[in-house]
C-alpha cells in the first residue's frame, strides 16, 4: 500500500497538433446520428450499464455500433482529445486543465448531463460509527496518521478525489488517504479491517460485489454508512436512487456524456441517454436518472 498520489494532472495528457485531431475527426458521407461505427471512452465504472444502453441503442438502430472503451478516470477525455475516440462518459466535471486543453486546440466539446451518481463511504460492521457528516469525513480522510480510522481510495480514480475534496471543503493536496490498486483491494480491506474507512463511487461499488459473487466471495462484513450534510444531530441518508435523485444525500456529482459538436453519430446516441429510453435505463442501474422519466398509467 502506498499513499495515494495527489499531483494528478500534471503529465496527464499530451498535446497533439492541430492537424491531427481533424484527420481523426473526419467522418464517412454516409453516417448519420442512428448509423455509423464510433468508440465510446468511459470511467470504468460504468461499464456495464454503457454496455446496456449501447445495447439498447443498436437494437433500435441496427446500423450504428457503439464499441465501448473503459479506462481510469483520468483517461477518459484524454482518448476524446486525442482523437482515440469521437465521446466520452465521464464522472463529474472536467478539471480546469482538461478544458484549457481542449481550449488551446481549438476544439470545443458539447457537455450534456445525463445522470446522477455518489460517493458512497463503506465501513466494516465492527466498525462502531453509525453515521458520518461531511465534515467529518474530510476530517479524516485529511488527518496524518490519525489512529482511530484508515482511510482508503482507489489510486488511479483521480475524479473521486476531485470530488472528495469540494464536498468537503478541502484543497485536493490535503487528503492523504491510502491508495488501493484497485476498487477490489480496497473492499477486502474494509471487509478485514474495522479501523478502514472506504470511499468510491457506487456503480464502483456495486461492479465490485457483483464481481465478487461471480467469484464466491462473501462480503457481508461491509456496510455502506449514512451520511448527513452537517453535523450536530442532523439528518444522515443512504445512497438510494430516491434521495440521490433528491439531493438528500450529500455526496452527488452529475455524470456527463461529452463529445464534439457536429459528430452526427456522438451526438445521437447522446441523444438517446437523455431520452426516456436512456433515462429509464440509468434508473435500472445503481446510478440515478438525470430527469424524472414520464410514466403512463393506464386505466381500466
Amino acid at each position: 500500500m502506498y499513499r495515494a498520489a495527489l499531483k494528478i494532472m500534471g503529465g496527464l495528457f499530451i498535446l497533439f497538433p492541430a492537424f491531427l485531431m481533424l484527420n481523426c475527426t473526419q467522418r464517412p458521407d454516409a453516417e448519420t446520428a442512428r448509423s455509423g461505427n464510433m468508440t465510446l471512452a468511459l470511467d470504468r465504472q460504468f461499464e456495464e450499464i454503457t454496455a446496456s444502453q449501447s445495447e439498447m441503442f443498436s437494437r433500435y438502430y441496427p446500423g450504428a455500433k457503439i464499441t465501448l472503451k473503459p479506462v481510469s478516470s483520468g483517461k477518459s477525455l484524454k482518448h476524446l482529445l486525442d482523437g482515440k475516440v469521437r465521446a466520452a462518459l465521464i464522472s463529474g466535471e472536467p478539471e480546469a486543465g482538461e478544458d484549457a486543453l481542449f481550449a488551446q486546440l481549438k476544439r470545443p466539446i458539447r457537455r450534456e448531463p445525463v445522470a446522477r451518481e455518489a460517493l458512497v463511504c463503506i465501513v466494516n460492521i465492527r466498525n462502531p460509527v453509525l453515521t458520518l457528516s461531511v465534515n467529518e469525513l474530510g476530517a479524516l480522510f485529511s488527518a496524518k496518521g490519525e489512529k482511530g480510522a484508515t482511510p482508503l481510495i482507489t489510486a488511479d480514480d483521480f475524479r473521486l478525489l476531485s470530488l472528495l475534496a469540494s464536498t468537503t471543503g478541502k484543497k485536493r493536496e490535503e487528503l492523504h488517504p491510502w491508495a488501493c490498486s484497485s476498487d477490489s483491494e480496497l473492499i477486502e480491506r474494509v471487509a478485514a479491517d474495522k479501523r478502514a474507512i472506504g470511499v468510491l463511487f457506487h456503480s464502483s461499488f456495486d461492479a465490485a460485489m457483483k464481481m465478487a459473487l461471480r467469484q464466491g466471495k462473501n462480503f457481508d462484513s461491509i456496510r455502506i454508512l449514512p451520511l448527513a450534510k452537517r453535523g450536530g444531530g442532523t439528518p444522515a441518508y443512504l445512497p438510494t436512487q430516491q434521495n440521490i435523485f433528491d439531493g438528500r444525500y450529500p455526496l452527488v456529482t452529475t455524470v456527463y456524456y461529452v463529445y464534439y459538436p457536429g459528430d452526427a453519430l456522438a451526438a445521437g446516441f447522446g441523444s438517446w441517454l437523455g431520452s426516456s429510453g436512456g433515462q429509464k435505463a440509468f434508473e435500472r442501474s445503481s446510478l440515478a436518472p438525470y430527469r424524472l422519466v414520464n410514466r403512463t398509467i393506464i386505466l381500466k
